[in-house]
């Protein structure tokens, strides 16, 4: 795979899973997909992209081989957030060391010490074993949707000094019916995190980037960006709690949005 060539000064992030990539990978969707690969190409003077995924880098490789990606963005967030990389020219990935490097050296202890008080008031989280394996994320699902659990597992969570994303998981991406994502990650991590991070490293305008995202887990990234669209796809949890929704889903509605940009700012 190469990488999108030059590099403008919008920043556009995707989420991956049932954003960028669809998993069903119809034949429709992937037309979809080349022909979003093509605009990105062609207006890469002007955009730069990003994946800030939930994903791990394994995980990504195996959807892109599956879809027949023909480029990488400029950079990935994977696993939530917590790790960053920069793609060369030359298509090769490179960890920016520098960002992991403001998380907590002791984070895992923290997160099976929150995992053990949860289950002294007889709350059980289980592991996630899909999501590859990464240091500086732990992922679990919750069964069940009492408000006074996830209230609990937040406020356990914050006492030990990290972060914690709660969600309602998407089937569609291949997670369980009826269970929230209960993903740790050390505080100053996440896609949010991440967004910011880049923003401030290469000079991109917080306020003048693009994001897209389909579920629950996205809704803060959307919010913080000036420009932030749930797609049509998107979880019903994620289309009740924001006011950017496209019509179109996948790639279409990802188009939609970024050729509406192209064409009101050509003339600048």
């Amino acid at each position: 795979m190469k990488r999108f060539t030059n590099e403008g000064r919008t920043l556009v992030c995707f989420d991956f899973d049932e954003t960028y990539f669809p998993h069903a990978c119809t034949s429709e969707q992937l037309e979809q997909l080349r022909r979003l690969e093509d605009f990105l190409e062609q207006h890469s003077h002007r955009l730069s992209t990003m994946w800030v995924t939930g994903s791990s880098l394994e995980t990504i490789a195996e959807k892109v081989r599956r879809a027949d990606m023909r480029y990488f963005p400029h950079r990935i967030a994977s696993s939530l957030g917590t790790e960053l990389y920069h793609i060369t020219t030359a298509g090769e990935l490179e960890l920016d060391s520098n960002f992991q490097s403001l998380f907590p050296s002791d984070f895992s202890r923290r997160v099976e010490q929150v995992v053990n008080t949860l289950a002294h008031h007889a709350l059980t989280i289980e592991p996630q074993t899909n999501m590859g394996t990464n240091a500086w994320m732990h992922n679990y699902y919750y069964f069940g949707d009492r408000e006074q659990d996830i209230a609990l597992i937040q406020e356990i969570t914050h006492s030990f000094g990290i972060a914690v994303n709660v969600s309602r998981c998407n089937p569609l991406a291949g997670d369980p019916v009826g269970a929230h994502d209960i993903d740790f990650i050390p505080r100053g991590a996440g896609k949010t995190a991440a967004v910011d991070y880049v923003c401030t490293r290469c000079a991109f305008q917080v306020g003048e980037a693009y994001a897209f995202g389909d579920s629950g887990n996205d809704l803060a990234m959307l919010k913080h960006v000036g420009n932030g669209y749930v797609l049509g796809n998107g979880t019903k949890q994620a289309k009740s709690e924001h006011d950017r929704v496209t019509a179109g889903s996948y790639a279409e509605g990802i188009l939609e949005v970024l050729t509406r940009f192209v064409q009101e700012t050509r003339s600048h």
